[in-house]
């Protein structure tokens, strides 16, 4: 079971994502928890469901210090997790 819950993730500095664990989260739950923490600000697309876990040392390509957690196959520390991307609203003038 993982200790993750749920969170924005990024690419560099750049909002990717939401992702939470499924076994802390129905979808239904996860998806309200998008829209209050999006606020307006990014766009929701589909949720899906992937699995991830956490690795003590980055993966290759992960420019972080540290342990991390990232997208994997299923299998050994894996766990399910509901994933949400999103894009940055664009500023109407």
């Amino acid at each position: 079971m993982s200790k993750m819950g749920f969170g924005m993730w990024t690419e560099g500095d750049t909002p990717s994502c939401y992702v939470a664990p499924k076994s802390e989260y129905t979808k239904e739950e996860f998806e309200r928890e998008c829209i209050q923490d999006a606020d307006g600000y990014f766009e929701l697309v589909e949720t899906t469901e992937d699995y991830a876990r956490w690795y003590p040392v980055s993966p290759e390509g992960i420019d972080r210090e540290g342990g991390t957690y990232s997208f994997c196959k299923p299998g050994r520390g894996a766990f399910a997790v509901w994933v949400k991307d999103v894009k940055r609203k664009k500023v109407q003038p």
